[in-house]
């Protein structure tokens, strides 16, 4: 009887300075969270099942960093799926993100930039494709950054949003559209609104953004609104 009510309280007192522990490093964790810097990009989208991007580049244009991209073309080969067969059911989608795939700048074989299942991104700036309505994400870069004016460009597309000129195969129409906004890195928080820029090219064939926006509908409206919010760290 006695040996069982020690037993008892035993494993209660385990059981109470583990939650301690737990939640002691929990607080930790987000307090050193807290002094890390972070950029925090706020994406209210009008349609669901877009695939997105998100990337940081410096003053004079060079890709930087990759801060977000959907799980489907980031982890599950939506524009690298083997073979060219662009415009065939099950072939890589190469005009989905070209601007992001072509200035990140890696090479998967064959002229493909977009990552492969076998060679897929990390899960820490990947999530399931956003619903239609706010979509937050937060990002807090490896690699230290130097004070400065960078550029945040967030590409977007949706497969079967065609119109009277574009409509080229069973998934692609509209090309993808690219948001820009600017943010400065430094000792004080940063705030900006993006706003449309250009689009990418309609076959993928490369990273170029064009201005010419006169022949797009509603791949304007897949995004209504985008804020983005740098707050320095406290080391």
């Amino acid at each position: 009887m006695i040996k069982s009510l020690f037993q008892s309280r035993m494993k209660l007192s385990l059981v109470c300075l583990f939650a301690v522990f737990l939640f002691w490093g929990s607080q930790l964790f987000a307090e050193t969270m807290n002094d890390q810097e972070a950029f925090t990009f706020n994406i209210v989208l009008a349609k669901k099942n877009c695939q997105i991007a998100i990337w940081l580049v410096n003053a004079k244009g060079e890709f930087i960093d990759t801060v977000y991209v959907t799980r489907k073309t980031a982890k599950k080969g939506l524009g690298n799926k083997g073979g060219e067969l662009d415009d065939k059911l099950g072939g890589s989608r190469l005009s989905v993100l070209p601007a992001w795939a072509y200035q990140r700048g890696f090479n998967y074989g064959g002229g493909n930039f977009y990552p492969s299942k076998d060679k897929a991104l990390v899960d820490a700036i990947t999530s399931a494709t956003p619903k239609a309505g706010e979509f937050v994400w937060v990002w807090r870069s490896t690699k230290p950054l130097k004070p400065g004016k960078y550029f945040y460009n967030i590409e977007v597309n949706k497969s079967f949003d065609d119109n009277e000129h574009h409509n080229y195969s069973w998934y692609r129409g509209q090309p993808s559209v690219i948001w820009q906004g600017s943010l400065i890195i430094g000792k004080k928080i940063s705030e900006s609104n993006a706003k449309i820029i250009g689009h990418g090219d309609v076959a993928g064939a490369d990273g170029k953004i064009s201005s010419d926006l006169s022949s797009l509908t509603t791949a304007f409206h897949l995004i209504k609104k985008v804020e983005a919010t740098y707050k320095p760290g406290n080391n």
